[in-house]
């Protein structure tokens, strides 16, 4: 049973720490967030606007939508308690009728709109509703604030292909997995690191191993690129099988570092692929651009997934 080769020279420190906890374990999860939480500090681990700015699309606006709507039922309730009578305009007679009439004065109000069918009468409802006014510019200036953090900071939309390959490669094997970019934008001067953490049989300890890719760096990441690790004598996973990966709870961490030349910053993505989903004795099929009239190449991205079986 092979062991580890190079060792010492591979070794390194991603933050992880070399605990082996006896189980399966997922540092980074698919969509590249690291997968640990921090706990011991009760309200105090509950971080709104980090949630806010990496929630997704569809929760964001649910929470919008629904903050908007508990703050106008919060304020119709606080409205019908002082009583309908200090609402000049409000012609309903039945209590529901004068609740809705309420609710939506309470969303005309906080949206500083005013159409002025209705209006507060007295002391109690003109603070009421100043306090909702308030509210509600302070409630819209932290909702641009976050809709603009999302929309300006800076990504890396990689599409990572869902299986690593153990490919036929040179006079040997590779270990190989394919990314593109998903946006129009271009990626120039992109970076690939790959760091495997497996259990350790000997130490009895979680390893961290660097993995000798055959290129590193690429100035376009205009099309695919496929990134290799050779399975050859100087690998560390020279002679491991997938069977003996899995055993040892494999995981193979990716980082891909490139400048977002719409943005002019650096951005960076990461993944991970568990042993679980390597794809033995298979290979990529390659994919076929195609120029339009304009002689603009034409690449169908998810066509990265696709790989055949070889013997």
């Amino acid at each position: 049973m092979a062991i580890f080769n190079n060792k010492n020279k591979d070794e390194r420190e991603l933050g992880f720490g070399t605990k082996n906890y006896n189980k399966p374990v997922r540092f980074l999860n698919a969509n590249g967030q690291i997968n640990v939480h921090r706990a011991g500090l009760g309200i105090g681990n509950v971080d709104i606007y980090h949630w806010l700015i990496t929630t997704s699309k569809t929760s964001l606006i649910l929470v919008i939508i629904l903050g908007y709507i508990l703050i106008n039922f919060v304020f119709a309730c606080v409205y019908f308690l002082i009583g309908s009578q200090f609402f000049g305009g409000l012609d309903a007679q039945e209590p529901f009728q004068q609740f809705m009439n309420l609710f939506f004065f309470s969303a005309q109000t906080i949206t500083t709109l005013g159409y002025g069918h209705i209006y507060p009468i007295g002391n109690a409802a003109s603070i009421a509703a100043a306090v909702e006014s308030l509210l509600g510019l302070l409630s819209f200036a932290l909702a641009t604030g976050v809709l603009y953090g999302r929309f300006s900071r800076p990504k890396a939309h990689l599409l990572y292909s869902k299986n690593l390959l153990i490919s036929p490669y040179k006079n040997g094997k590779g270990i190989m997995f394919r990314i593109a970019n998903r946006k129009q934008y271009e990626l120039i001067e992109s970076e690939a690191s790959v760091t495997i953490t497996l259990n350790n049989p000997e130490t009895k300890r979680r390893d961290f191993l660097n993995l000798k890719l055959e290129i590193t760096r690429i100035n376009f990441l205009s099309l695919s690129w496929t990134i290799v690790h050779p399975l050859d004598e100087e690998s560390p996973l020279f002679g491991l099988t997938k069977k003996e990966l899995e055993e040892r709870d494999a995981e193979f961490i990716i980082l891909i570092k490139a400048i977002n030349d719409t943005y002019s910053q650096t951005v960076y993505s990461r993944n991970s692929y568990k042993a679980e989903e390597i794809v033995e004795n298979a290979k990529f099929k390659p994919l076929t651009p195609e120029a339009d009239k304009r002689g603009r190449l034409r690449l169908t991205v998810t066509d990265i997934h696709h790989y055949d079986a070889v013997n």
